[in-house]
Formats: C-alpha cells, sequence, structure tokens
C-alpha cells in the first residue's frame, strides 16, 4: 500500500527491536515477540465480556471487546500499525485516492482469495458489507462509517467509494470500522451472528461456542496466506477481571490477553511477563448526555468535573499505577496542545454550581450513572457516587450492566444521563470524529459544536500534522469549555503474553495479528 504510507505518530525504538531480533530467543524462559512461530499447538486468550454476536455487525471492534473475534474469523482488508501511524494492506492490496481531492477512492483486493464457505472474496462481496453497514434498519455498531458511502463495483477486485465529504484518511476509518467482511451468503442466511463465515485464519465449527465461556476455533485450512496462521487452535475465555486474567496468563492458565486497566498492566509488567504497549488518545471518562436530562446544562456537567479528581481516581482505584489526563489527547501525542489541561478538582467551585443548580437542595438533582460489569468500573461509580452525593441536592445512582448489554445500550439505544466510557485512539482518525461531530451515529452523548464539527472536519482533511494539531488545538478548547465528557486516566492497552507466545504484534487499538502469533520454537 505505497500510496498511503504514513509518517509516524508515535516514537519507537526501532533499533531496540531490531538489536533483540538478532539475538532472539536463547534463553525460552523470558518473553520474546519477534520469533517465527513454530506449526501447532493451541492458544488461549482472554477476554473480559462475551460477545453479542459473532458478525461483523453487532459487533464491537475494540480491542478488549470483539476485535480479536473479528480478526480470526474475518481477517482485514487492511489495518493500523499504532507504531508507526501507518495504513497497512491485508485483503485488501490497496487503499487509495483517485485524485488530490480524496473523495473518490479505489479499493483494491488481492486476487484468489475465498471465504471459508468457498465463495469469492470480491468487490461486490465488500459492497455487500458495507451497504449493510449503512442501513439504519441493521442497527450496525459501525453505521455511522458507512453512511453515506456510495460504491460502485468496477471489477472483481476494485471497488470505487465516492465519500460524501473529503477524506485524506479514510483508510484509517476503513481499517477501524469497515474491515471485517462477511460472506454474503452467510449474510443472507441470517445466521451470520451465531454461525459466521469469513475469510479469516480461524473458523467456528458447529458447537464450539459456549456463550458466556469459551469461543473455540480451528485453523482454517484454506486461508490465503500460505503457511498461516500457525495455530491450530485458537480459544477465547470469558474473565471479566482484567488483573485475575493477568494473573492466569502468569500461572499458565491461559496464552494472552489485552488489558486496559492500568492495575493489570503493572501487575503484568511485575510479573515478568511479555507485553507490548501502545501509546494512544482518548483514555476512561464519564460521558453525559448533553442532549435531555440532569446534564443538559454546561454548568451540571462542569460541576461534576469540579467535584471529582483524576488523582483520587488512580489513587483509589489503580493504586496509582495510571497516568491522569488532561483532556482526550495523551500527553504523548503529537498532536496534542499539551498547555490545555481540563477542569477537576475544585471542590468550592462545585458546591456554588450544585446550589446554582438545585436552589440550594430544594430542586434536587437527580441522575443515574450506566456502567460495565468491570471490577474498575465498579470502584470507578462508587467512588463517584459517594462523591457527588455528598453534595447538597445531588442524587447519582449505579446502573450495572454486563458488557454486551452496556454496549448496546451505549452505542446503539444510546439511553443513559452519564456512563462509564473508554476510547482508545492510535490517531484521533476515525475515532474522534465519530465521537464528537454533531450529526455522526457514533456521537458520544448529544454533543453538537459547530466550531468543533468544522475544526473535525479541517483535521480530517489533510494528513499535515501541523495542520492537524492546530484543528484538534480547537476541538481541546471547546472540549474544556462545553464538558461533554470528562476525562480522567489517560489510555491504556498492553498485549500481556507467556513467555511460550511468540510472533506478537498488535493493530489498531491494540488486537493480536492472530495470523502470525503461535507458539515458540
Amino acid at each position: 500500500m505505497s500510496a498511503r504510507l504514513r509518517k509516524p505518530l508515535v516514537v519507537v525504538a526501532a533499533a531496540t527491536a531490531l538489536l533483540a531480533a538478532g539475538c532472539a530467543s536463547d534463553d525460552s524462559g523470558k518473553p520474546f515477540a519477534a520469533d517465527t512461530p513454530k506449526p501447532g499447538g493451541s492458544m488461549t486468550i482472554l477476554l473480559p465480556g462475551e460477545a453479542r454476536g459473532l458478525d461483523p455487525f453487532s459487533a464491537s471492534y475494540i480491542n478488549v471487546t470483539d476485535g480479536n473475534r473479528m480478526a480470526a474469523l474475518y481477517d482485514m482488508l487492511v489495518w493500523t500499525d499504532p507504531t508507526t501511524g501507518s495504513v497497512q494492506p491485508q485483503i485488501a492490496s490497496n487503499l487509495a485516492p483517485v485524485d488530490n481531492t480524496s473523495k473518490v477512492w479505489m479499493l483494491t483486493l488481492r486476487d484468489g482469495v475465498n471465504f471459508s464457505d468457498g465463495e469469492p472474496y470480491d468487490a461486490a462481496a465488500v459492497k455487500t458489507n458495507w451497504d449493510r453497514h449503512a442501513d439504519p434498519a441493521a442497527q450496525s455498531v459501525q453505521r455511522a462509517s458507512a453512511a453515506g458511502l456510495s460504491t460502485r463495483v468496477v471489477d472483481k477486485l476494485r471497488l470505487e467509494i465516492t465519500l460524501p465529504q473529503p477524506n485524506a484518511n479514510f483508510d484509517r476509518m476503513v481499517a477501524r470500522s469497515l474491515s471485517f467482511i462477511a460472506s454474503p451468503k452467510s449474510i443472507a442466511s441470517g445466521k451470520m451472528s451465531e454461525a459466521p463465515i469469513g475469510a479469516g485464519p480461524f473458523v467456528l465449527k458447529p458447537g464450539n461456542w459456549v456463550k458466556n465461556s469459551t469461543l473455540t476455533l480451528d485453523r482454517n485450512p484454506d486461508y490465503w496466506k500460505k503457511g498461516a496462521p500457525y495455530l491450530d487452535r485458537l480459544v477465547f475465555k470469558v474473565d471479566p477481571d482484567p488483573v485475575h486474567s493477568v494473573g492466569a496468563v502468569d500461572r499458565g492458565e491461559a496464552d494472552a490477553t489485552t488489558v486496559v486497566d492500568p492495575l493489570a498492566a503493572d501487575a503484568a509488567k511485575r510479573a515478568g511477563l511479555g507485553t507490548e504497549p501502545l501509546s494512544l488518545s482518548g483514555g476512561q471518562m464519564l460521558s453525559f448526555n448533553t442532549a435531555k436530562g440532569p446534564f443538559a446544562t454546561v454548568e451540571a456537567r462542569h460541576a461534576v468535573a469540579y467535584a471529582l479528581s483524576g488523582e483520587a481516581i488512580n489513587q483509589q482505584v489503580f493504586q496509582g499505577t495510571g497516568t491522569v489526563a488532561r483532556g482526550i489527547f495523551s500527553s504523548n501525542s503529537p498532536l496534542a496542545n499539551i498547555q490545555l489541561t481540563a477542569p477537576d478538582n475544585n471542590p468550592a467551585e462545585a458546591a456554588r454550581l450544585f446550589d446554582k443548580l438545585t436552589a440550594n437542595g430544594s430542586k434536587p438533582l437527580n441522575a443515574t450513572l450506566m456502567i460495565p460489569n468491570v471490577p474498575a468500573s465498579v470502584k470507578i461509580a462508587q467512588y463517584v457516587q459517594a462523591t457527588l452525593n455528598t453534595y447538597r441536592g445531588v442524587k447519582v445512582n449505579v446502573e450495572i450492566l454486563d458488557l454486551p448489554t452496556f454496549i448496546f445500550r451505549s452505542n446503539i439505544d444510546r439511553r443513559f444521563d452519564v456512563k462509564i466510557d473508554q476510547v482508545w485512539l492510535d490517531d484521533p482518525e476515525p475515532g474522534l470524529f465519530g465521537f464528537l461531530q454533531g450529526d455522526n451515529p457514533a456521537n458520544c452523548c448529544f454533543y453538537n459544536n459547530p466550531q468543533v464539527n468544522d475544526a473535525l472536519m479541517k483535521a480530517r482533511t489533510t494528513t499535515d500534522t501541523s495542520q492537524r494539531r492546530e484543528a484538534y488545538t480547537q476541538v481541546q478548547v471547546a472540549l474544556n469549555t462545553d464538558m461533554p465528557v470528562w476525562v480522567y486516566q489517560e489510555a491504556v492497552a498492553l498485549g500481556v503474553y507467556a513467555p511460550r507466545i511468540t510472533g506478537v504484534q498488535l493493530f489498531n487499538d491494540g488486537v493480536f495479528l492472530v495470523d502470525r502469533i503461535g507458539m515458540r520454537k
């Protein structure tokens, strides 16, 4: 994909990695990511929640939900390398704009790729998937990315895509939101959620999905990449506690997991397990319903931000192992204005605002905090509830949901007062655009600021780092003023693996490239 290689957005110690590769793995007891695995074996990956379904439309693609499951079953058109900022080819051999307007793009597929049901993986199949994503009736989690796309099958291997607006970063959108393609025959059957058919390195055989327990996938003998995958079997198990998952890898009860909890990340490092860290923007946050309910006013949202403390959460929940956020951009991001800091920890100002909002307690502010049933989220909710309920006239309840239900309520049904949210951004495109742009179906919290919309569009239409930074500075200023979200922890994404595993590489926001991972020789 030579036309779309990107300038690095994250500084990596490439020379160190090459040096390590030179001395490879003399000591098999020490983790080493870069060896070539031996053929065969079974690997178990722990994830914190069960999938709503195994089709590309109901699944969430992020690192700790269904990204790994999707990669195993469907493979990718393209993927982003978070260590370099580049978009890499997989089943697509190229994805590039056809001219300098960045409004019309051409997707070119590799020849000879088939789905595991024998159907051809062609341009018509991609069009079928993207059209379904765009159909509101399908309730696709990825609808925002497909909405407004006009596609035309040029020939078997080429799909022309006309965008509703110019987007110089459309390849990133495909990598994050439109890269998993299901067999059109599987889609037509109506059974793909339980019996998925893709072109990935692994396949699901009947009876091998025990919900809320294990998903066992077998090697796809007809996978398009010769010699891949290395593993005979890939098993996903549900473990909602990330610290426990790290312990299970350390004890040899599992082989890998992805953690986004600072405490779990610290435990993995102290245990001497293999770790692949990513530097990401986004982070852990509270997202407010800015359209209606108790947090429809800016003053109410600011009152919450001033009442709470990112440092208190870091100490009480994460034992000081995390990094307190200054806003939605990582302090290491070349696109961030590090001079800007979001409101935080001013109890006197919080009391003043809450007294004004509640008429000194005579008109109570009642709200429900919606959270996923994950240990760290429960602890954060307890802190938030206990802190806010000390203010006169404020009453916060907590609603705890299993992970699939939380994702549905949050991303599809969009019914909440305030919720615990997490965003992992290897690049602001397309995640931040979808999260904040006013009329985007993926909008976090019914937030609509024309100045933010314009800035996001300016950043979208260029790949120049300085121009993007200038646009995102405008976004940061507006977020600090409007407070649709309060970010309390910088994003953590860490691939964790046992010493017996090698060939470890992460893509997008921290998903394993399962076609190249396996057991050490």
